[in-house]
């Protein structure tokens, strides 16, 4: 018996909505359809809540409670992914291949080291290690500087 009532009312309901839909103008009816989608939708909730139905979707609800909360942790991390990838971009244009390993001479190396271009390898490693301290990014340094000087050095030690 519920079901034929509910029956009468889906046919009833759906007859009504066509009539208006073909009353409502051409350039309301995109506003007429979101709005006849939430009456829709707040009817069937309504129906499920009513017959006591509703327990999947209070669980659909507590899903999607906890993942819009790990998602609220994961985009406090989104600007330093994009920093992260700016700068390898930044670094490396279109269409252009990175830097070979010794892209710089010898005597740039030394002058970089503050050394001799034939200093002693013991001496290239102290100047190195100074320099790192002075420089290192866990200090406040910048990665490519510690690059370049890790460079320097690998070329002169000839590594």
């Amino acid at each position: 018996m519920i079901y034929s009532l509910l029956l009468v009312l889906a046919v009833g309901g759906a007859l009504y909505w066509l009539r208006r839909w073909q009353k409502v103008p051409a350039e309301k009816r995109k506003k007429f359809l979101r709005q006849s989608a939430l009456w829709l939708t707040a009817i069937v909730t309504l129906g499920l809540v009513v017959t006591g139905r509703a327990h999947w979707l209070m669980g659909v609800l507590a899903g999607l409670l906890a993942i819009a909360g790990r998602v609220a942790q994961i985009a406090q991390y989104v600007p330093l992914f994009k920093k992260i990838f700016d700068d390898v971009q930044a670094k490396q244009p279109p269409g252009q291949q990175a830097p070979t390993q010794h892209s710089m001479t010898r005597q740039e190396a030394a002058d970089l080291l503050g050394v001799d271009v034939d200093a002693a390898p013991e001496e290239i490693r102290m100047a190195h290690k100074k320099l790192m301290q002075k420089v290192h990014p866990d200090r406040g340094g910048s990665d490519a500087l510690a690059k370049q000087i890790n460079e320097a050095k690998n070329l002169l030690l000839d590594k």
